[in-house]
């Protein structure tokens, strides 16, 4: 056949698919559907969330026939989303009907009987067996409350929970390379029980190694190694790794620090520690800005240094300027000893005038503070001399050299924004009038709060706090060491520290006594922001028989930022029928 003729047919039949695929009609096309889904409550929300026919409702263009074939598979994958709630003879319909211009998705589902857990065989291998003591102990306390349990209902994010749990149990001490070797759920051919196995082999016990440090070039070695307290030898336990790991990041000379141990798989089986860390600027200039209802416009300035003498010793100073405060802070802080104790010597200057009382004081001290996990302790030695203008011409000169323990302890499920938990504060402390001290005094103040979610998305926060001085008069008693309330953080409806002892001229002294409440519920508005109403109830007074409780109730609204809340309140005053507004916030730059 010539080249011209080969040509020509090619042609026709390119002619003849064009025109074969131009008489084939566009697939219809679907902008929206319906759908009704029949099913009980607590597998609908699940089949909603996973099901195409749902997730595919807001996807333009879609075909009858790409429609259709979702529709078809929605009975096999419903049945493997309710497999893995417990529901494993379900009856489900599914079909599709056109609809006017559309079609509308009919979904019914009986779920059927929940499936029961029959029998849960634990079972460890390896090494761990060659300890009978340890892997019963260990047995024992696996056993304790397990996520799945015979008689249980079964659900696949339980059975998922549960061989985390138990492979958990092991990896956190000593046998850090333990494994799951077998995971097995057998449903019964009823479909009702299921029989579950599952094997951990426990691998060898490790011992640690030693300890490497590596990216300490700014400063010594020492203030790391110093932190480090596993002892090349001993039994590996996870839980020490991880707290070396926080205790090193909350040192100002790391910027980041990663712990980690190097699992051997030749015998000793040794675990040698890599603590690889990123150094934190050798100084740092910090400036903020803000503004607060209790003591107006704020500007802050601060430096610090992190190795004085090359010993990883921090000098820090702070000057803060507020309307109605101003204060200048320094202090050096020594690293973290062996035995968890770390140690401050400071100096503080502060200036104030606040209700008509003028306040210039001086101290310095230092502090011995520990802490374990949620608690801080604090043991403080200070000195202080005052200068106390009321304004009348009564000015006192206290001076005070106090000893003073604080203990706090915090329970809270988001440090940053808590849903659940507790913060409790106690403090105790005082001075003898016979060594440096105007007076006598013994100071015992405690301050809780509760957070308590109250349906899906509501809190609950609640607040006590209560304080006494006992002295002879407060006239001797450093402000300090004495009581006064009202303003944001306290009793909402009155001015900053406008509740204690008034004079004739208006000028409000501090007390001896102190109590004050709170209660507040807050709920979800638009993202962020929250609403929040509240009580709030308490007074500072010079003794118990002339406190008298003030009420200010109101409105607010909370900002949930990253850096915290920050809230803006309206709130009445019911004892000066007044209405204040209560608003703080700040920027560092």
């Amino acid at each position: 056949m010539s080249l011209p003729v080969r040509f020509l047919c090619l042609c026709l039949v390119a002619l003849f698919l064009q025109a074969a695929l131009a008489s084939e009609p566009e697939p219809q096309k679907i902008d929206s559907y319906k759908i009704d889904l029949t099913a009980p409550g607590e597998v609908s929300d699940l089949l909603k969330s996973y099901l195409d026919v749902y997730k595919w409702r807001s996807q333009k263009g879609l075909s009858v026939d790409e429609l259709q074939a979702a529709v078809d598979r929605t009975p096999q994958d419903a049945t493997s989303l309710l497999n893995t709630e417990g529901y494993f003879k379900p009856d489900i319909q599914a079909r599709m009907q056109p609809e006017g211009d559309s079609y509308h998705v009919f979904v019914t589902v009986d779920p059927g009987p929940e499936i029961e857990v029959r029998k849960v065989d634990l079972r460890l291998t390896g090494p761990v067996n060659d300890d009978a003591t340890y892997r019963d102990a260990l047995l024992a306390r696996l056993a304790r409350k397990p996520p799945l349990a015979t008689g249980d209902i079964f659900t696949q994010s339980d059975w998922d929970l549960y061989k985390r749990t138990m492979l958990n149990g092991l990896l956190v001490r000593r046998y850090a390379g333990a494994r799951i070797s077998q995971s097995e759920a057998l449903v019964s051919e009823d479909k009702l029980h299921v029989d579950l196995t599952l094997v951990i082999d426990s691998g060898p016990a490790y011992h640690y190694g030693p300890v490497k440090i590596s990216g300490m070039q700014r400063y010594p070695e020492k203030i790391v190694r110093d932190q480090v307290h596993l002892t090349e030898g001993d039994e590996y336990r996870r839980y020490e790794i991880l707290n070396l790991q926080t205790d090193l990041q909350e040192m100002p000379q790391i910027g980041t620090a990663v712990v980690d141990a190097q699992l051997d798989n030749t015998p000793p089986y040794n675990a040698p520690i890599d603590i690889a860390v990123q150094e934190a600027p050798l100084q740092k200039l910090g400036l903020a800005a803000g503004y607060s209802t209790n003591t107006r416009y704020r500007g802050q300035v601060d430096y610090r240094y992190n190795n004085i003498a090359d010993r990883g010793w921090v000098w820090n100073t702070k000057a803060v300027y507020e309307g109605l405060e101003q204060s200048l802070t320094t202090d050096l802080s020594f690293p973290k000893q062996p035995d968890g104790y770390s140690h401050k010597i400071y100096f503080t200057g502060d200036h104030s005038v606040v209700q008509g009382l003028s306040t210039t004081s001086y101290k310095g001290g230092v502090s011995r503070t520990v802490s374990d996990r949620n608690i801080d302790r604090t043991l403080t030695l200070e000195y202080l001399v005052e200068r106390r203008d009321s304004g009348d011409g009564n000015i006192d000169h206290p001076h005070s050299l106090t000893l003073n323990y604080q203990w706090i302890r915090r329970d809270l499920d988001n440090q940053r924004d808590p849903h659940k938990g507790t913060i409790w504060q106690v403090e105790g402390g005082g001075a003898s009038g016979d060594i440096l001290s105007t007076q006598t005094f013994v100071r015992l103040y405690s301050k809780g709060a509760l957070y308590w979610p109250v349906g899906e998305e509501g809190i609950f926060l609640g607040r006590l706090e209560a304080g006494q001085t006992f002295a002879r008069t407060a006239a001797e008693v450093p402000t300090d060491w004495l009581f006064r309330a009202g303003g944001a953080g306290s009793v909402r409806g009155y001015d900053y520290q406008s509740l204690g002892v008034k004079a004739d001229d208006g000028t409000v002294n501090p007390g001896r006594v102190l109590a004050t409440s709170s209660v507040e519920y807050q709920h979800p508005v638009y993202k962020a922001w929250r609403g929040a109403v509240f009580a709030d109830y308490g007074d500072a007074a010079d003794t118990w028989q002339t406190w008298q409780g003030h009420t200010g109730v109101g409105v607010g609204a909370r900002w949930i930022s990253p850096v915290g809340s920050i809230g803006a309140d309206i709130a009445y005053g019911l004892t000066e029928s007044q209405w204040r507004f209560h608003f703080a916030m700040g920027l560092a730059f």
